[in-house]
């Protein structure tokens, strides 16, 4: 498993990193179905078995935080992972002392004394919370409670607003690491990427499989059971991803790449700023899917120039609400 510097934080991350939402039980927030424990257990093993190093998890996940502290608890890898969580306080100013809580919260339930990097994950837009929040997390940081600060750029959707709040963030000074959407149909946090870069802050991209989308498991016309997030999402636009997926596959995919996921996926890590790119899975086999496309060489440069000029000015298109 390759490494790459997490910015100016001192961590070396594996150039994939395991997101957990999809590992979420059934709970207030919508998800991706049904997962049972000892599957989600299984998932994170054969994501460690590999020599990936990057869990990121958060409160908002139902009860991921739970599996993944059993999970260490019961692997005695603490040491070896570079764990990352998120708050969803600190958006209003009243919210803010309650950053403090929900990492206390954390660490008890991931059965650690910190977090590698907290992110906010609802990061506030008004300079005066954005200040107020900053100050709480650097306060933690001081403590040991967390080792970096991160600012998750929020919202499903990624446009002008989402962009001009990384702007803002990066240009506080004050945050070691960047959560941000990219992949092949929502390109225009590249120019973030790039920011992120010249400052050294580190950027973990989420996203790259578009939910799911881009994993080729979906045709158009497909109906998301209700208890699937995906539900939710503008049918119309739903559509235009779906078919673009479809597009993408008789274009881009051909040997060495196997598979539209490998595809999306190295599109996606092919950014020099890129840190990290996490990706969900609910079996270990796409676990083991997702990972060999690191055994593969970079994306020819004729289809790059392609997914670029077909898709390159179309990230609104792919917003879902």
């Amino acid at each position: 498993m390759r490494t790459r510097r997490l910015g100016r934080t001192g961590f070396l991350v594996s150039e994939l990193g395991l997101g957990t939402w999809p590992l979420a039980g059934e709970g207030p927030v919508i998800n991706y179905g049904t997962v049972d424990e000892r599957q989600a257990l299984a998932v994170l093993q054969a994501y460690v078995d590999r020599g990936g190093n990057f869990i990121d998890t958060a409160r908002a996940y139902n009860n991921a935080e739970a599996v993944v502290g059993r999970f260490l608890r019961g692997g005695g890898i603490r040491e070896r992972i570079v764990l990352a969580s998120k708050t969803v306080a600190g958006e209003a100013a009243e919210t803010v002392p309650r950053i403090r809580e929900d990492l206390e919260a954390s660490l008890r339930t991931l059965g650690t004394d910190h977090v590698d990097v907290y992110f906010l994950h609802h990061p506030p837009e008004d300079p005066g919370v954005m200040a107020r929040a900053l100050d709480a997390m650097e306060t933690l940081r001081r403590e040991g409670k967390i080792r970096a600060i991160g600012a998750s750029i929020k919202g499903a959707n990624v446009t002008e607003a989402t962009e001009r709040l990384a702007d803002a963030y990066l240009g506080s000074g004050r945050v070691d690491v960047l959560q941000v959407v990219y992949s092949v149909l929502r390109q225009r946090n590249r120019a973030v990427i790039e920011k992120a870069e010249a400052q050294e802050v580190g950027v973990v991209v989420r996203t790259a499989l578009e939910s799911g989308l881009l994993t080729g498991a979906y045709r158009p016309g497909h109906v998301f059971a209700g208890n699937d997030h995906r539900a939710r999402y503008d049918r119309a636009r739903l559509e235009h991803v779906l078919r673009a997926a479809a597009e993408l596959r008789q274009f881009a995919v051909g040997p060495p790449y196997r598979t539209l996921p490998q595809v999306a996926l190295r599109f996606s890590l092919q950014p020099a700023g890129v840190s990290c790119l996490i990706f969900g899975a609910q079996s270990a086999a796409e676990v083991v899917e997702n990972l060999d496309v690191l055994d593969l060489p970079p994306l020819d440069p004729g289809i790059v120039a392609e997914i670029r000029r077909r898709y390159g000015e179309q990230t609104e298109q792919a917003n879902f609400f």
